[in-house]
């Protein structure tokens, strides 16, 4: 016997990197959550061709289906698999919202059908991650009331291009209601 708890049930499959199409309107229909971590799917040269060998190239040419899972009505959680990569949060939404290393190759994007905007991927991000964790009652939106762990950033990334999201800094951190970096000046 498995009783539900209380709280109810909330079912996520973690490190959605390639699907089958079938299965991506499922997600949605089914109210499970995908969660990813994007910078997996960093299209650097070696780890690209790693991992399309491993896949082959028709599986391969379904990775990190992000776009068509929120376009088919799914739920989107990303997070950063720390530490088996950075812990930065900015390189997973440079991630998602270009498909590019860094560096910005490939030019155009590795998959650039599947690029979110950047406001999809802030939301995977937050609202996303803590509706996948229950703890959309106590994270995830700055509103009052609700946990304040946020970072600001040097710039307006939404005033920006995205392929200069990356050009945006850290400039001040709070944690738990303190001030736990700020960025000093040159």
């Amino acid at each position: 016997m498995n009783p539900v708890p209380a709280r109810g049930r909330r079912h996520r499959i973690e490190h959605v990197e390639t699907l089958q199409p079938s299965d991506i309107p499922r997600f949605g229909r089914l109210g499970v959550v995908a969660v990813q971590q994007p910078f997996h799917g960093n299209p650097s040269p070696v780890q690209l061709a790693v991992w399309s060998a491993n896949l082959g190239p028709e599986r391969a040419s379904r990775g990190w289906a992000q776009r068509s899972i929120l376009d088919a009505g799914g739920r989107l959680a990303m997070g950063s698999d720390w530490p088996v990569v950075t812990l930065d949060p900015r390189f997973q939404i440079n991630m998602a919202i270009n498909r590019t290393t860094p560096g910005g190759t490939p030019p155009g994007g590795w998959l650039p059908e599947q690029r979110l905007t950047l406001a999809s991927a802030i939301d995977a991000y937050t609202t996303g991650a803590a509706y996948a964790s229950f703890d959309e009652q106590r994270k995830g939106q700055l509103i009052p009331g609700m946990l304040a762990d946020i970072v600001i950033l040097s710039t307006d990334v939404f005033a920006n291009p995205p392929e200069k999201f990356l050009d945006a800094e850290v400039a001040l951190t709070i944690f738990d209601g303190k001030v736990v970096y700020r960025k000093t000046q040159p």
